[in-house]
């Protein structure tokens, strides 16, 4: 007797089943569109509130994606404001710097001033002007919104979604992850030649990991009967989409309990590490007790690891467009994928730690920043490689097994968005 096969995608029958096409990936005129009804009317996170702790500190962010240069500062009440880098007198930049701390912005062409809440406070020789209303001519504002300590922006002065209401009905569940203990970690910044649907999608499936990880992290993904890595589940929203791992607790990488508790299996996952990966073992071991913090894993939210498997690894969320967040107890990665082409894409990935207090957490920090810098040298050399392949015109479409759901999903969300700000804008 034959057992039914279910599929993750039956859950989302609105997907469907077929082949994606190749254009969306290689057409410059498909971006433009991204960029008009995709990027300059969305929330785009842009950091972390730690990042700007004081009044003062502020932060340029580069978005070719939404034709913009916008600078986010904390006011002196507290408050984080984002606004164009753009005079109001002759058009130069405000700030030149990618971050640093001010009183005040003042444009180094003639010497207009500028408070933190983006107001023109001083016009050099302001009698030689014709009705010139200071009060009127401010650093124009873009909106700006926190959720769970990420400063999020949207070129909109007006969106039509508040951040809140855009993110709550997917990550509701995930409110309380306690991103603000996790204030240690290293980062990467780079430019990849590709797509940045293409770079997302490497990070939206398991599929590629047997292959691609083959020899960094492979071993960390918990295999079925046939070999194969399926996820533990899927949630596909009108935009956003989830994704839940099950790992390995016998590696390093596949162990989400590593610093947070001992015990019976993290003695078997240091002895089975031993074996071929000393240096692995070493790492976990040095981990051990060393954290600032406790994250035991009853303590996180309920939405994470919904599907409440013994072998739960990680969540991959993804917050639309291009905003991947993995969540562990003890760390989280966070990155985004920008385009600043239709075939290049700024990758800013960084990852978080809670503060060591012993030096062997700190090895232990040292030993993932290298473990993860490889996995991702692994996955943008492929992308990189696939963008040249795709652009030969050779194929036309792409066929997506169940367990790329995510990625089938994206290019569905997109699709969507584009018919809606599109109708939008012609109503106008």
């Amino acid at each position: 007797m034959s057992i039914k096969r279910t599929f993750i995608t039956d859950d989302y029958p609105e997907l469907g089943k077929g082949p994606v096409p190749v254009e969306p990936y290689i057409s410059p005129e498909y971006y433009a569109r991204e960029k008009e009804h995709i990027f300059k009317k969305t929330w785009l996170e842009v950091g972390r509130v730690e990042e700007i702790p004081n009044a003062g500190d502020y932060m340029v962010k580069e978005l070719a994606c939404a034709d913009a240069s916008i600078i986010v500062v904390r006011n002196k009440k507290g408050q984080i404001n984002a606004m164009h880098n753009v005079c109001s007198h002759r058009v130069n930049q405000i700030a030149y710097e990618k971050c640093g701390t001010t009183r005040k912005f003042s444009c180094k062409f003639h010497g207009w001033a500028f408070d933190l809440d983006g107001n023109l406070t001083g016009v050099p020789e302001e009698e030689s002007f014709f009705d010139l209303d200071k009060s009127a001519n401010g650093l124009v504002r873009v909106a700006c919104e926190i959720w769970q300590g990420f400063i999020f922006i949207n070129m909109q002065a007006q969106p039509a979604q508040s951040l809140e209401d855009y993110l709550k009905p997917m990550f509701g569940s995930i409110e309380g992850y306690p991103f603000e203990k996790l204030t240690s970690g290293f980062s990467w910044v780079s430019e990849v030649e590709c797509n940045w649907k293409l770079a997302l999608d490497a990070f939206q499936e398991a599929y590629h990991v047997a292959y691609i990880h083959g020899l960094s992290i492979a071993d960390a993904v918990e295999k079925d009967e046939h070999g194969a890595m399926p996820p533990l589940g899927a949630l596909c929203g009108e935009y956003h989409r989830r994704l839940s791992l099950s790992g390995n607790p016998k590696s390093v990488y596949g162990n989400p309990k590593a610093m947070t508790e001992g015990g019976a299996a993290f003695a078997e996952a240091l002895v089975e590490a031993s074996k071929t990966k000393p240096i692995s073992a070493a790492a976990l071991r040095g981990a051990a007790g060393s954290a600032k913090y406790d994250f035991p894993i009853e303590a996180l939210p309920e939405g994470m690891n919904w599907t409440k498997s013994p072998n739960w690894l990680f969540d991959i969320n993804v917050v639309f467009p291009d905003l991947y967040l993995s969540l562990r107890p003890n760390y989280f990665q966070c990155y985004t994928f920008r385009p600043t082409a239709y075939n290049r894409t700024r990758v800013e990935c960084r990852v978080f730690y809670p503060e060591m207090t012993t030096a062997g957490g700190r090895f232990f920090v040292e030993y993932m920043k290298v473990a993860l810098r490889d996995v991702l040298l692994e996955d943008m050399s492929t992308v990189e490689r696939t963008q040249k392949a795709a652009e030969t015109g050779a194929k036309r479409f792409m066929f997506l097994q169940d367990n790329e759901v995510l990625v089938r999903h994206n290019y569905h969300a997109v699709e969507r968005m584009l018919e809606r700000n599109a109708a939008q804008a012609a109503a106008e």
